[in-house]
């Protein structure tokens, strides 16, 4: 049964592979001007999140995509944001990158990863895309988490 498991892993993950070429993308837009594009992989809509946005699922519930905008009201730098907000064990992030406008960091969460970038934009707000997936599909995550990174705007 182990290998069965293991050989419908590496199915599913194939599979997955392929889809950001193959997979339709849809592109939100809230009132804040958070606009990101993202696969019908996450069709479920899960309810408004918060701050202002939304939370998806994938249909079987395995990954969440959550987009989100809100205020800067402390009008911090990225780095001056992430660590006050990160106060957890920095150690246990598996990528970070902090720049003038952005920060974007991974984390392991028990056997998913969480991915979150939020961009700093001129007007204030801070827009955001959270997602949590499987670590176990992570080489067929890396397609989708990259294209939604760099298309998150505004910037």
């Amino acid at each position: 049964m182990h290998q069965f498991s293991r050989i419908l892993a590496a199915a599913i993950a194939l599979i997955l592979l392929a889809l950001p070429a193959q997979a339709r993308w849809t592109t939100y837009r809230n009132d804040s001007g958070t606009t990101v594009p993202f696969p019908d992989l996450f069709a479920v809509r899960a309810g408004e999140g918060t701050p202002r946005g939304e939370v998806f699922t994938s249909a079987d519930g395995r990954a969440r995509l959550h987009i989100f905008a809100f205020t800067n009201e402390r009008n911090e730098s990225p780095a001056q944001f992430i660590k006050r907000v990160i106060v957890d064990d920095r150690r246990k992030l598996t990528y970070q990158r902090v720049a003038r406008d952005f920060f974007v960091f991974s984390a392991p969460e028990n056997d998913r990863i969480l991915y979150r970038r939020c961009n700093f934009a001129r007007d204030r707000m801070i827009h955001c895309v959270d997602l949590r997936y499987p670590r176990a599909e992570k080489r067929a995550f890396d397609g989708i988490v990259t294209r939604m990174s760099l298309a998150l705007r505004p910037r």
